[in-house]
């Protein structure tokens, strides 16, 4: 990372206002960054119904237990939910790139799918650490600095000054946020639905027949798909922020702007000379 090749205005913000740079980058950047939500989104929608069938079937198989289809939705859904540190490196991924001025094509995602599963930390953030509540702002150290792991624990200690509590905070409010959007989109949808094909318990048209399960799929889909890249840019920019701070980023562009004027006031006074 070079300070002089960022795109975006390096000055000392607090922790919240550093969430309100995340905010401002997905909306300069949407449609790199929706191209790879989609990029991530799509191979996990597969591997989630694959998963799902075959799960499905053994627990909706066993006696007294609830109907396959409503088996096969619920864990369809708990494997999208899971895998949602897989999406914030893809988006981490792009936004990295994007602040610096390059773009990544949905191509350009794929073809790094590899270092983001074998060199991000992925696989522990799936497994042991899958719910650490700093998760966004942890995840530009593992996949951006390349530390060892005693080099990445004092990193994540001298970074989580000032900053840890704000990135617990981001957690929870996204947190209540996507429950708002999803239970909102269930509203919304039941309240269309006409009367007569509509049963009279909001809990009992939701688990009558398959298709409203597929409906709050959607919903889940739609919850994740507007919040989870909001969560990932805030602790992007949360971090940068932080090594702004740290690294003295501000001054140092000062410097090299005073420099640039002084230059070039020198050279037009040997020109005019």
């Amino acid at each position: 990372m070079r300070p002089e090749d960022l795109t975006v205005d390096i000055r000392s913000r607090t922790p919240w206002e550093a969430l309100d740079l995340g905010l401002a980058l997905i909306q300069q950047h949407r449609r790199a960054v929706y191209a790879a939500w989609l990029t991530a989104l799509l191979p996990a929608l597969a591997l989630a119904a694959i998963l799902g069938t075959v799960l499905g079937e053994f627990f909706g198989n066993s006696e007294g237990s609830s109907p396959q289809w409503r088996w096969q939705w619920q864990l369809a859904i708990l494997v999208l939910w899971w895998l949602k540190p897989f999406y914030d490196r893809v988006l981490l991924l792009v936004l990295s790139r994007a602040v610096f001025g390059e773009m990544l094509r949905w191509r350009a995602v794929l073809r790094a799918f590899p270092d983001i599963f074998w060199r991000s930390g992925l696989l522990r953030d799936l497994s042991w650490r899958r719910f650490n509540p700093l998760r966004s702002f942890h995840i530009p150290v593992w996949q951006l600095e390349g530390l060892k792991e005693k080099a990445r624990r004092r990193r994540f200690q001298v970074l989580g000054r000032n900053a840890s509590g704000t990135a617990f905070s981001l957690l929870f409010v996204c947190s209540i946020f996507e429950q708002a959007l999803f239970l909102g989109a269930l509203i919304f949808v039941y309240i269309l639905i006409p009367p007569e094909f509509a049963s009279s318990s909001f809990e009992a048209f939701f688990s009558e027949s398959a298709w409203p399960t597929a409906l709050i799929s959607a919903g889940f889909l739609f919850a994740i798909s507007t919040i989870e890249p909001l969560y990932a840019a805030a602790g992007f920019s949360l971090y940068l922020n932080r090594r702004a701070e740290l690294e003295g980023w501000d001054i140092e562009l000062g410097f090299r702007t005073l420099a640039a004027r002084l230059e070039q006031e020198n050279s037009r006074e040997k020109m005019a000379a």
